[in-house]
């Protein structure tokens, strides 16, 4: 079996919109079948002759069949055929003519199914061939072309999109995690509440994608099937919408079910690493807030300490959960608060720096603490318990300004073997 080619920036894709024109593309470059707007459209090169001539950068491709696509958008487009063939596709796009330049080819970019990006000016032409790899080996399909328009809640920033693709989970969580929307880098969709995913399933469009959910044998408490599941954003999953009687950890295969995928009906099932059934994977962005401040000293991992926040920042919703990432594994560590920001170097002969002063609200009670893994930490914090001294129970109400960091051991450091993420301020509402 050929061993597929990088994946494009799958990201750019939009599924799920009104089919457009029926046609099964011309036979001839000269005859292309003219069609406009997302798709899905239709193709079918089984009776189809070889009218091109061999790509500069993909070879050759057969039963080739021809469409003339007028784009609407000066943006970047995606071509896709993840999930609309069976068969081993080709593909290639010229600009604006049979005889234009080759502006993107593709082979293999989903299992044996093809994709590219080209970039478009609204108004314009541009001619798409769709083939196959051998000849004689062709099928019908469809195919969509669009600009990239991820689904975005407008209460938290959100953004979402449905990749179609035969990916395992991992090939599917490094292509999420390859991909930016508006600066911000992508990751498998995850789940904090039961209205996340509502909303989701209501506006997202998708087909039964890989979620950011996976087993994990490190997890305090582990156990088969049901107990250490985590997110990809590294907390362990609190709330879980499993469809009746999953997870199971039973697969066709025999082998375990590590890795969760997304019904159309909101509810998860658990997967094998790779599940023919599950064709495509949800990407999220964003959705943090609040403003990083006085970025800290590298840690063992070369990196400094991240932090971010995630939930929600309207007091009353006491939804605020902190996240510490880019941190050696396996240390000790737990969240700091404050009013009033600061800088000191090196306290206690830390190698950081710590960037909240005044009362300094620590939380190192049982239950807040714990140890970062897979180079993350998340708590939620208590917004109705904040243990600022001297009262050490104080309320975060809305129009208050707090700063925080995270406090972590660094043991395989040379030297002093603690260290601070950098500060991150936060208005809540």
């Amino acid at each position: 079996m050929r061993s597929p080619l990088p994946l494009l920036l799958t990201s750019l894709l939009l599924p799920g919109l009104a089919a457009g024109a029926l046609g099964q593309g011309a036979d001839s470059c000269s005859m292309a079948q003219a069609i406009s707007g997302s798709g899905p459209q239709n193709f079918d090169t089984t009776a189809a002759t070889t009218d091109g001539t061999t790509t500069l950068n993909c070879g050759d491709i057969f039963n080739d069949v021809w469409f003339a696509f007028t784009a609407a958008d000066t943006a970047t487009q995606v071509l896709t055929l993840c999930a609309g063939a069976s068969h081993d596709t080709k593909i290639a796009v010229y600009d604006g003519s049979c005889t234009g330049a080759e502006l993107a080819c593709n082979d293999d970019a989903c299992g044996l199914q093809s994709e590219v990006t080209f970039n478009t000016v609204a108004g314009q032409v541009y001619i798409l061939r769709i083939g196959n790899f051998t000849d004689g080996s062709g099928g019908p399909g469809t195919f969509r072309v669009a600009p990239l328009s991820p689904v975005v809640n407008p209460s938290t920033g959100r953004a979402y999109l449905d990749i179609p693709g035969n990916l395992s989970w991992e090939e599917a969580r490094a292509a999420a995690e390859n991909t930016f929307y508006q600066g911000s880098a992508g990751h498998l969709v995850t789940f904090e509440t039961q209205a996340e995913l509502d909303w989701v399933v209501a506006n997202v469009p998708y087909q039964r994608p890989w979620i950011g959910l996976f087993h994990d044998p490190t997890a305090p408490g582990f156990m088969e099937p049901d107990i250490g599941w985590r997110w990809v954003t590294g907390e362990i999953a609190t709330f879980l919408n499993w469809f009746p009687g999953e997870p199971n950890n039973t697969s066709a295969s025999a082998g375990p079910e590590d890795y969760a995928e997304l019904f159309s009906t909101g509810e998860w099932n658990d997967a094998e690493l790779f599940h023919a059934q599950t064709n495509s994977y949800m990407i999220e962005w964003g959705g943090g807030f609040g403003a990083p401040y006085c970025s800290n000293t590298p840690n063992t991992t070369g990196l400094p300490g991240l932090l971010s926040a995630t939930g929600s920042p309207v007091a009353s919703d006491n939804n605020f959960t902190l996240t510490g990432s880019q941190l050696p594994d396996g240390e000790f560590c737990f969240f700091l608060a404050s009013r009033t920001q600061g800088f000191i170097a090196n306290p206690n002969s830390s190698q950081g720096n710590l960037c909240v002063l005044g009362n300094i609200a620590r939380f190192n009670f049982p239950g807040q603490f714990g140890q970062t893994a897979n180079g993350m930490f998340s708590f939620q914090i208590p917004l109705d318990m904040v243990p600022e001294p001297p009262a050490l129970n104080t309320t975060i109400v809305a129009g208050e300004t707090w700063s925080f960091q995270l406090w972590y051991r660094d043991f395989l450091v040379t030297g002093p073997t603690s260290n601070f993420t950098e500060g991150l301020e936060v208005t809540f509402q």
